[in-house]
């Protein structure tokens, strides 16, 4: 029995050595990162540290937090101005303080809330390896603003071009008849006429309706002059949507963003303002959004347009519902998509139950 017994022991320990060898191996296999357990630390993280770029309304954004809250817990008074390196509390009772950086630079003003920015090197500092430095980037509105102007010259001078070439054909027929004094050419009157009818080609003219670029008015409203406009919060909001396109993702979907719903679309597509408003927030510091936009309608009203491709307006700017303020993009995500949100309070909002049935 003894010899019988022995087997049978071996034989146990060795299907216990292998299945303990693949629990191991499947705790070592590839792991799945759960965003919404990585978005629950970052909310319920006790204190936030100003990086260049940020806005006190992309904080409070990012956090799921009002923005009249933020800042009445940290003791910020508007126009909310903040610097990188500065410590910011996201719940009641967590301490906040500015860093030791000296002379760090705020600008910013107005309604729409200061941007930390700073050139030293201390301040430089701070920003990690894999942010944006907004302060570096081109003045997008300009080159558009120069394209669009060149794009103005070059029409007119081929309208100028075309007026001048129309009469050529007059010039040609005047010059021909030196040879009918040869008499030879007799036929060839007839041949000259039928070159009269050359300026059949002025149809050409029909490309006129070139005003097919509807797609451009992304690019005017980027010329737009807002400098007169002033900010006063809406009574009442009548909603718009923001884009044409299919709603792919609803309220609560999803493992990334989930506050709010995304609509289909086309790269360059146009954006539009779902209501009037001011710009709060106009950059790509907060994660997960892309080249984002916020829009304050009045003290309990945002709304946000994230992913986009271009953006058509800065902060500070007062917009009107309707109006182009970006252009449909990718940016931060799997294809093109306008990923649009509605904030009462800080707090997510369905859209669907705001926006006009279609």
């Amino acid at each position: 029995m003894c010899k019988g017994y022995l087997p049978k022991v071996l034989m146990m320990s060795a299907l216990a050595l292998a299945m303990a060898g693949c629990a191991s191996q499947q705790g070592g296999g590839p792991q799945v990162r759960d965003l919404s357990q990585a978005r629950q630390a970052v909310e319920n993280s006790p204190q936030y540290t100003v990086k260049a770029g940020d806005t006190l309304y992309g904080i409070a954004w990012q956090h799921n937090l009002d923005y009249r809250q933020l800042a009445a817990m940290n003791n910020i008074d508007p126009p909310y101005q903040i610097r990188p390196g500065q410590t910011i509390a996201l719940r009641e009772g967590a301490s906040s303080a500015a860093s030791n950086q000296p002379d760090a630079n705020t600008s910013g003003g107005g309604g729409g809330g200061a941007v930390a920015t700073g050139l030293s090197p201390q301040t430089a500092s701070v920003a990690s390896d894999d942010q944006e430095l907004d302060w570096l980037l081109p003045d997008e509105s300009a080159i558009q603003r120069n394209q669009r102007l060149t794009a103005e010259r070059n029409a007119a001078e081929q309208e100028a071009d075309g007026s001048s070439s129309t009469p050529q054909p007059e010039v040609v027929a005047a010059a021909d008849p030196e040879p009918e004094p040869a008499q030879q050419p007799a036929p060839q009157p007839s041949s000259e006429p039928e070159q009269a009818p050359e300026p059949e080609p002025e149809p050409e003219p029909q490309p006129e309706p070139e005003p097919q670029p509807e797609a451009a008015p992304a690019t005017q409203s980027a010329s737009v002059d807002r400098s007169s406009r002033t900010y006063t919060p809406a009574e009442t909001i009548a909603w718009q949507w923001p884009a044409d396109g299919n709603v792919v993702g609803a309220f609560g979907q999803g493992d990334s963003i989930t506050a709010g719903i995304d609509i289909a679309g086309e790269k360059g597509q146009p954006v539009k303002a779902a209501g009037p408003g001011i710009v709060v927030y106009a950059g790509s510091g907060v994660r997960g959004y892309g080249n984002l936009i916020l829009l304050k309608h009045n003290d309990q009203f945002l709304s946000a347009y994230a992913h986009n491709d271009s953006l058509r307006v800065s902060e500070n700017d007062v917009v009107e519902a309707g109006e182009v303020i970006a252009t449909m993009g990718d940016s931060d995500a799997e294809n093109v998509r306008l990923h649009f949100e509605v904030r009462r309070d800080g707090q997510p909002q369905d859209p669907i139950d705001f926006l006009p049935s279609r």
